[in-house]
């Protein structure tokens, strides 16, 4: 089953890598596209370390680059509304709750010195 809300798989803590056999490393098999892709250009001839073959490589870059953030954006996946109502609800009681709980830490902290600072200064 895949485990994000995409259907696109990710990691499962729970469940223990598996490893395949019979795929040598040259096959590729375990990889996706998108890995490939992304490994290819990294892989690709370097252009001159001159300020001319920077400038000439800069083209290329900038469609690699535009190709990678539409291929990554179209796996992002919006919350829905009741989603971000309850998340928002979760939050607000949180931060009463951690307000509570630091107010009386706070309250007995401060009670407690006090009374230790009257206690030795009236001795």
């Amino acid at each position: 089953l895949p485990v994000s809300k995409t259907g696109l798989g990710g990691s499962n803590p729970s469940a223990p890598a598996r490893i395949l056999r019979g795929l040598g490393r040259k096959s590729g098999a375990g990889m996706g596209i998108e890995t490939k892709r992304m490994a290819k250009s990294i892989a690709a001839p370097q252009h001159e370390e001159s300020f001319s073959g920077r400038i000439k490589a800069w083209p290329d870059q900038v469609k690699t680059f535009y190709n990678d953030v539409r291929t990554e954006m179209k796996k992002v996946t919006a919350p829905s509304f009741k989603e971000v109502q309850s998340t928002t609800v979760v939050v607000i009681i949180s931060v009463f709750f951690f307000a509570a709980f630091f107010w009386i830490v706070d309250l007995i902290l401060s009670r407690s010195l006090d009374a230790m600072f009257r206690y030795f200064t009236h001795r």
